[in-house]
């Protein structure tokens, strides 16, 4: 449970990051995404960061569809 806080800790940072600041950072911390669009899934967490400009401007949470 540890590990998810940290992960939690490390995405919610992210904010005002720019797009490769943040794969980077995933990438060293073994945290799995997926680049799309404005997007950057990071399916362990069911978040989505929402990019604007590059620049993270949003964490939002999604479901997984059924």
């Amino acid at each position: 449970m540890q590990n998810l806080t940290q992960q939690n800790q490390i995405i919610e940072n992210y904010l005002g990051h720019n797009r490769y600041y943040c794969l980077l950072t995933l990438s060293r911390a073994g945290i799995d995404s997926i680049a799309f669009g404005h997007w950057l899934a990071i399916p362990s967490q069911q978040l989505l960061l929402v990019f604007r400009h590059q620049q993270c401007v949003a964490i939002d949470r999604y479901q997984l569809a059924a």
